[in-house]
């Protein structure tokens, strides 16, 4: 061999093991881990009603009403709980979602196995030791990747949101990191851009500016008018919603649904660029996915992009005449962000026509400026 084959062997060398020191250097992830494993659990048995806030209310008003306040809460939720759970009857919402999530995970991540979520904590000092023991019995296996989830679902708020929640993470077991931690909160609700930037879970706060005594009219009604057909399928859409973002996250899929729910949970939590890519990649996947065009209009909205905002909406209702949501966050671009009822009262007027709920500051905007 001459010398210049030598020096080209030796670089094919170098390069070689250069490209093996990038693979190796690269942070795992579930999909490249040779034998991941999985846990769920259901955090409630049945639907939870959370839809009192007099507890919260009444803190601000007088702390020493505070334990009343609470009393008050539980005999609200439990009576509002009762009539959601009647309409259900048999119908096992925590099953369910536990079925959806493990389809579409064996689906995604074929080789995924099950193991039994932390038992208990009894022998330990806490929470924490006991599961880094449940790690390194489950790393002893074979395992190198856990992914613990924990679902939730319920009416929050005095509005009555309908919401599945994903809390999850994800561990490498050789080294315990943390790879990845999420809590994925989703309501099937279109996006309303009077809607609050929060978890609806956590709708439960005091309101400085108008203690809440009173759960509003509609807040169970809207769940139970109908024997829980409604329920039912908003459920089931909210845990398929809240799935599909969290295997998107985790880059075990790329889907329409995911993106788009990340894209509301990103602008829930006012990352607005954030939001607007993941809302401009679910409109890439399906171009007709009108929830999440109207979704990018309200957005641009919250990040002060008013004139793009209404002019994204206006194409919406131009193609959807019908998506009632469209006009009404029309009349509140107008009303609201720019101050013009006159504008806004048309595009109310047909958001009501449509079967729109009436909204009280809107309204209040409008008929202030006639």
């Amino acid at each position: 061999m001459n010398v210049f084959s030598k020096i080209s062997a030796a670089l094919s060398i170098m390069l070689l093991a250069g490209c093996a020191t990038v693979g190796r250097d690269r942070p795992p992830t579930l999909a490249s881990a040779e034998a991941p494993a999985w846990s769920a659990r259901t955090v409630n048995d049945e639907m939870i009603v959370a839809v009192s806030s007099v507890r919260q209310s009444v803190q601000i008003l007088s702390s020493s009403v505070a334990l009343v306040g609470a009393g008050v809460d539980a005999v609200v939720n439990a009576r509002l709980k009762a009539a959601v759970l009647n309409v259900l009857g048999d119908y096992d919402a925590g099953a369910l979602f536990d079925k959806k999530l493990e389809a579409r995970l064996i689906e995604s991540r074929p080789g995924l196995a099950r193991v039994a979520p932390l038992q208990s904590t009894a022998g330990f000092n806490s929470e924490r030791d006991a599961q880094a023991s449940r790690r390194a019995a489950l790393a002893k296996k074979g395992h190198d990747a856990l992914l613990d989830l924990e679902m939730t679902y319920g009416l929050f708020g005095y509005e009555g949101t309908l919401v599945a929640k994903l809390d999850g993470n994800l561990t490498w077991l050789p080294d315990n990191n943390v790879l990845w931690r999420k809590s994925i909160v989703v309501s099937a609700e279109p996006i309303l851009a009077g809607d609050k930037l929060s978890d609806p879970t956590k709708r439960l706060g005091p309101n400085l500016s108008s203690p809440r005594l009173t759960v509003e009219k509609d807040a169970v009604e809207q769940w139970t008018r109908d024997g829980g057909q409604t329920i039912r399928a908003r459920f089931e859409s909210a845990a398929d919603g809240a799935i599909s973002a969290m295997l998107v996250d985790l880059g075990l899929a790329d889907e329409s649904a995911g993106h788009y729910y990340l894209g509301k949970l990103a602008m829930n939590r006012k990352k607005f660029k954030l939001a607007d890519e993941h809302f401009q990649k679910a409109l890439a996947i399906d171009p007709g996915y009108i929830d999440a065009l109207n979704g990018r209009a309200v957005n641009l909205a919250h990040n002060k992009q008013i004139d793009d905002a209404i002019s994204l909406e206006k194409k919406l209702v131009e193609s959807a005449p019908d998506y009632a949501t469209g006009w009404l966050n029309l009349a509140w671009f107008y009303a609201i962000d720019k101050k013009d009822a006159a504008a806004a009262k048309p595009y109310y007027e047909k958001a009501l026509e449509l079967g729109a709920a009436p909204e009280k500051k809107l309204e209040k905007a409008i008929n202030s400026k006639s």
